[in-house]
């Protein structure tokens, strides 16, 4: 039987996993230029601590493991196989963990927190990513190779003859704990600072590291005369107050005549997808409509996408909204008008949570799901020949109301030969070993074919309302959901800034009665419910219930559009976009764009610019947080 591993050779076990550590953590940061030598410093720093930090969870559970091995008359099989188990896996787990954080960073620019673990918690979460079955292989075997190399260390390391010398292994793993906390508490000390004096090459890279936790003392810094603590606090924050929505009670005045309403929505559809060659059909009904070319979501992310275009809210608002289960007004009126649903996604209603927020109130008959199974085309072809079918079979003396969430654009971007219309594209996306900034223009060609083919299935829906003669009577609204980078600055994918490119979506509204025209001007998803609920009859101003304005109002100008994620809210103006912390608290990166989404030279000119703006995006994000809140009204768009 094979002796128990020594105390000594567990410390040299756990030392090499700590370097193993490293390096891996190393990689996060490989690609990013640091800005001279204190951010390189720092860095190798924090990738020192970190990589023992992260290493701390496994460390302890397996001198616990040997601890308890070692308390055992005879260390049978079993034991031993449960002790190696533990030596073994838990750094795995961690190695595993950090592979995925730095391919999700990669991607989305952002690290596995509350956002990544609820997807993978919530039906149909892993498969809104996308991942096809060669990347799920190329995933396993990854994991599988992080598993042999740590087995293979700890086997080389635990179960042979000591080396010579290992004796003197005890000082030296004294003296290395000490160096951590003294490397430790310089990196910490380093941040605050750059916290203080707001030295940003250390701020950004302090995001490279998951669960960085920074030390910021900006009071201590402002009476030692470094800093001004509330001179450059930028952040938004959120107060914790109880719903208050609508602010007065909506009353409204069904039409004589009311009208349908088929909403589509096309998943990570970007603004300049709309075209006479990439999207026709759309096109075609665009010039019949009013078309918004320069229309921006209110998020950069599906979540708080389609929220934002339901609601007419900014992004902050979908935590309360879900916790107290509170569907829009928008949909609360219809119900009230006795329209009759058929609602429609390709993923699932679940993840996001719609179906404890925008469909809450929804019978479950009218909620349709297509998640699973076939392919994403397929599964949007499928769901539109069932929008059809509800058509042709409703009450036709009720009005109606059908939503769409269509799949094909989400990456890896799902077509039929019969949609190319670009070549040549990557016949196989595979996220763990494409190479993004070499085959970017091929990845993009995908998302062109795919846009195409919910083109088609657009041009189905509206043929069959004209071939029944529903058009007069019918309000079409087509979204994208969010925008999609290529590259463009930097990134692939969305969820990560709010350029125009991740942020702006076509958006076309063809209302019976109005004359087809063009608004060149900014337009935002926020606006959507104030234009539904006037035709639906709401008296109340759109202030009542909303951040948004009625896009048929002759006078329709808007200054500004306001995007939120997470953690931020951004401003999206002609000429800046600047992104904000939301209550948040040590290095929160503080993007700040001219209108073409490059760098500024001057961020702080530009932030005294848009000031006023600043003050009334404040006001909105509690505006419907609390009673005391409800008494101001704006006029000017957020």
């Amino acid at each position: 039987m094979r002796a128990l591993p020594t105390y000594e050779n567990l410390k040299r076990y756990y030392l090499w996993s700590w370097l193993l550590l490293a390096a891996h953590l190393a990689l996060l940061t490989i690609d990013t230029p640091q800005a001279g030598i204190p951010a390189s410093l720092w860095a190798l720093a924090a990738t020192a601590s970190y990589a023992f930090f992260y290493l701390i969870p496994a460390l302890l559970m397996g001198y616990l493991a040997r601890a308890f091995a070692g308390r055992r008359p005879k260390a049978t099989k079993t034991v031993q196989a449960i002790l190696a188990a533990l030596l073994v896996l838990p750094p795995s787990l961690i190695q595993t963990l950090l592979l995925a954080d730095r391919q999700i960073y990669a991607m989305y620019g952002f690290h596995i927190n509350g956002f990544v673990i609820e997807l993978v918690l919530t039906p149909g979460g892993i498969a809104s990513l996308g991942a096809n079955l060669q990347t799920q292989l190329t995933a396993t075997l990854l994991i599988a190779i992080l598993i042999a190399v740590q087995a293979g260390l700890c086997y080389w390391l635990c179960y042979r003859r000591p080396a010579p010398g290992v004796a003197r292994l005890y000082l030296r793993w004294r003296w290395l704990i000490l160096l951590l906390v003294g490397v430790s508490l310089s990196e910490r000390l380093a941040f605050a600072y750059s916290a203080a004096t707001h030295y940003q090459p250390i701020l950004f890279a302090s995001e490279n590291y998951p669960l960085y936790l920074p030390l910021t003392m900006r009071k201590v810094a402002a009476k030692l005369g470094i800093a001004d603590s509330a001179q450059h606090d930028d952040s938004l924050n959120l107060k914790d107050s109880a719903l208050n929505y609508p602010l007065t009670p909506i009353i409204a005045e069904q039409p004589a005549k009311p009208l349908n309403i088929v909403w589509l929505v096309a998943e990570s559809l970007r603004y300049d997808m709309l075209d006479p060659v990439t999207m026709p059909r759309l096109w075609d009904l665009s010039e019949q409509s009013l078309r918004l070319e320069k229309h921006f979501s209110g998020g950069n992310m599906t979540q708080m996408g389609v929220f934002s275009m339901f609601y007419g809210l900014y992004a902050n608002y979908w935590t309360p909204m879900l916790s107290a289960k509170r569907s829009p007004l928008l949909m609360d009126v219809l119900q009230q008008q006795n329209y009759q649903f058929g609602l429609y996604t390709s993923q699932r209603f679940t993840y996001p949570a719609f179906d404890k927020t925008i469909f809450a109130r929804m019978r479950p008959g009218d909620l349709h799901e297509g998640e699973g199974g076939a392919a994403a085309w397929q599964r949007d072809r499928q769901n539109v020949d069932d929008i059809l079918s509800f058509i042709d079979h409703r009450d036709s003396a009720r009005p109606f109301m059908s939503y769409m969430f269509f799949e094909s654009t989400h990456a890896d971007y799902n077509f039929p030969e019969e949609s190319v219309i670009a070549r040549p594209y990557l016949e196989n996306l595979n996220y763990l070993t494409a190479d993004f900034k070499g085959d970017i223009d091929l990845i993009k060609n995908r998302y062109i074919n795919a846009a195409h083919h919910v083109d088609q299935q657009i041009g189905r829906i509206v043929a069959h309302l004209r071939e029944r003669k529903l058009l007069d009577n019918t309000v079409i609204i087509v979204l994208g959901d969010h925008g999609e980078e290529f590259m463009e600055r930097g990134r692939w994918g969305h969820s990560a800034e709010f350029n125009r490119f991740q942020t702006s979506t076509p958006a076309v509204i063809h209302v019976p009665g109005q004359k087809a025209r063009v608004i060149s001007g900014i337009s935002s998803h926020l606006d959507i419910p104030a234009t539904l609920m006037a035709l639906l009859g709401v008296r109340n101003p759109p202030s009542d219930y909303s951040l948004g304005f009625n896009l048929l109002d002759p006078g329709y100008h808007r200054d500004y559009a306001v995007a939120g994620d997470w953690n931020r809210i951004a401003y999206i103006g002609e000429a800046f976009k600047i992104a904000f912390p939301m209550g948040a608290t040590g290095a929160v990166r503080k993007e700040a764009t001219d209108g073409n989404d490059h760098p500024l030279a001057n961020t702080d000119a530009a932030r005294q610019a848009i000031q006023p703006a600043m003050v009334e995006i404040m006001s909105n994000i509690n505006r419907f947080g609390s009673r005391k809140a409800a008494s101001s009204k704006t006029n000017q768009p957020g």
